[in-house]
């Protein structure tokens, strides 16, 4: 993506029609888990968006493959 920040909330949905959960939702964030590796993250949404490099940090720490995610869910 050549965008510089991304919205944080369609980032979240993009991520649940995934087929990640949400754990819990904490005062900074929600916290996320990919249940096809059991890993899990905070996404933090006290912001409105989210820095390209929280995105790319989000996907490698939940295993997901950046290509693949945003040609099929991030639309």
């Amino acid at each position: 993506m050549n965008r510089r920040n991304l919205k944080a909330k369609k980032i979240l949905s993009a991520l649940e029609k995934y087929g990640c959960k949400v754990v819990r939702k904490t005062s900074h964030g929600v916290i996320i888990e990919n249940p096809k590796n059991n890993s899990s993250i905070n996404i933090p949404l006290h912001r409105d968006e989210l820095a390209v490099w929280i995105y790319g940090n989000i996907l490698r720490r939940l295993g997901i493959d950046k290509k693949e995610f945003e040609q099929n869910y991030l639309n």
